[in-house]
């Protein structure tokens, strides 16, 4: 009960709901229920599609998905900018050329693994996420964390030893590169969150979401695509692509559906929190791993299912610590009232932290990516 929000009694102290510019007229479990599902079903859609990309019969080129991914997502984020009247850029490109580099390297990285490992253990790897960014909220923000947080959060490592071993045991393309692979994605990603957070979302003059994932993801499908030119990648994707024409819709298809997740991810952490953002993004992935088995069969091992065990466990173990912290939603009263959201006032304070990508560009995770992606 303490989950769904009921607006406050003075309407014009609740804050706007806005969606690429357009207002949503609902409140209390109706506002909350379609945001959830939004987030959910749009992260579903990026993982299923982006899987299923490396189901075509000869798809191997990550470096092309990757430069496909930012150039979308930059695509998306200047059209929400059109579409909201917001012009006026706040971030310098200095910055923007910084932050590039790394969402670049996060998702490069992350869809090179894919070669090398099962799209479930990536996930469960993405979940991980946690552990570099409380390492690298530590160093770079002097964050503090207590033991129980990091032995909760080192659950994870067990759940991903036993994925790990699950790979190995029944996924004949499954290699110890792309343990490496997945590992400097989830550095890179963790080095954008705190950069993101700490340069646009928490500075005096916050940037917005559609402006951050615009101009990163424009330099960044730039980089990429001067990464592709020295090798014959970029030709040999773009002759599969032709042959293969369900290629490029299904690219743009699972971008635009990062974007969309990392959107609503945001407006999620806004309205009512990080805590209570934490526990759909935890809903999404079990729902993405189970889907990953459903729409696209593989051999299973009993590990898979020890392992996903022991994350659910470490997951719902770290957001019993941050409640017990205090969480960021009021809690229900004693006669079973439903929880009331942020003011205006709270939800401009707390601006929003980035994540997934989705498992995309620009991954949601306070980790989804993902994803976007992100």
């Amino acid at each position: 009960p303490a989950m769904y929000m009921k607006p406050h009694a003075d309407a014009t102290n609740t804050p706007n709901v806005k969606i690429c510019g357009f207002e949503v007229r609902l409140q209390g479990r109706a506002l909350f229920t379609l945001l959830c599902v939004c987030a959910i079903g749009s992260a579903l859609g990026f993982a299923s599609l982006q899987e299923g990309v490396f189901n075509v019969p000869g798809f191997t080129y990550s470096g092309w998905m990757t430069f496909m991914t930012a150039a979308t997502m930059a695509l998306c984020g200047h059209a929400e900018r059109l579409l909201t009247g917001d012009m006026q850029r706040v971030g310098t490109l200095q910055q923007y050329a910084k932050l590039s580099v790394l969402t670049l390297a996060g998702m490069y990285f992350t869809n090179w693994s894919l070669k090398y490992l099962n799209y479930a253990t990536r996930v469960i790897f993405k979940s991980s996420k946690l552990l570099p960014t409380m390492v690298v909220g530590t160093i770079m923000q002097g964050r503090a964390y207590s033991l129980l947080e990091y032995c909760a959060a080192g659950g994870l490592v067990a759940g991903i030893v036993l994925f790990t071993l699950g790979d190995a045991e029944v996924l004949p393309s499954f290699h110890p590169a792309g343990i490496g692979l997945i590992g400097l994605g989830l550095a890179a990603d963790a080095a954008t969150s705190n950069y993101e957070e700490k340069a646009f979302f928490r500075a005096a003059r916050p940037a917005s979401q559609a402006e951050v994932v615009a101009f990163s993801s424009m330099f960044g499908s730039a980089w990429g695509l001067l990464l592709l030119i020295p090798t014959d990648e970029l030709g040999k994707a773009i002759h599969h692509s032709l042959e293969r024409p369900e290629v490029l819709p299904i690219l743009v298809g699972s971008s635009v559906c990062g974007y969309v997740s990392v959107s609503f991810v945001l407006l999620l952490i806004k309205l009512y929190g990080a805590t209570v953002t934490e526990m759909v993004k935890s809903l999404r992935k079990v729902l993405t791993i189970v889907l990953s088995f459903v729409i696209y069969p593989k051999p299973v091992s009993w590990k898979y299912g020890l392992g996903g065990v022991a994350v659910l466990a470490s997951l719902f173990a770290t957001h019993e610590l941050q409640r017990r912290k205090g969480g960021d939603v009021k809690q229900a009263g004693p006669n079973g009232a439903e929880g009331e959201p942020l003011t205006q006032a709270d939800a401009e304070a707390a601006q929003p932290l980035s994540e997934e990508p989705v498992e995309a560009i620009v991954q949601p995770e306070v980790d989804d990516s993902e994803g976007a992606s992100k």
